[in-house]
């Protein structure tokens, strides 16, 4: 090979024209993987959480709470709140036994559970509860010791 040759792409037409084809052909296929945010739905963080209930029974389900022998269990309804400078829904969840009581506070986010803590007696005192029997059967299951 001569100091005159080289291996440059430049001076080939027919090479200039594939090589930009390839790019040309990449950056498409490459563009087509991604929607760069435009075509994704955005899911309001204030989304009712019409299925708060199945929700709350699957949460307890894989996170289990610190209640054994519960003899009933109550809901209240979502209601929106003000926590800091937005709004969340919430609902209060009552658990009583021959004894005792816990209510737990349960934060929603985007229409699922976000936070499940204990109650203040400010953020669940005058709460409307209904029935919830269907959540009985999660907080007594037996759980395994880790």
């Amino acid at each position: 090979m001569s100091n005159t040759e080289s291996f440059s792409v430049v001076g080939r037409p027919s090479s200039v024209l594939r090589f930009t084809a390839c790019c040309l052909l990449l950056a498409t296929i490459l563009a087509g993987c991604s929607d760069f945010g435009f075509f994704r739905t955005k899911l309001d963080p204030n989304a009712y959480p019409a299925s708060y209930r199945t929700d709350l029974v699957a949460y307890v389900r894989i996170h289990p709470v610190d209640v054994l022998d519960a003899r009933a269990a109550y809901v209240s309804a979502p209601a929106m709140k003000e926590f800091g400078s937005e709004n969340r829904y919430f609902v209060c969840l009552q658990v009583e036994g021959a004894d005792w009581r816990k209510e737990k506070f349960v934060v929603f986010y985007k229409g699922q559970v976000n936070q499940f803590i204990d109650a203040t007696n400010e953020q669940c005192d005058p709460t409307a509860y209904e029935p919830f029997p269907e959540l009985l059967p999660e907080l007594n299951k037996p759980r395994e010791k880790k």
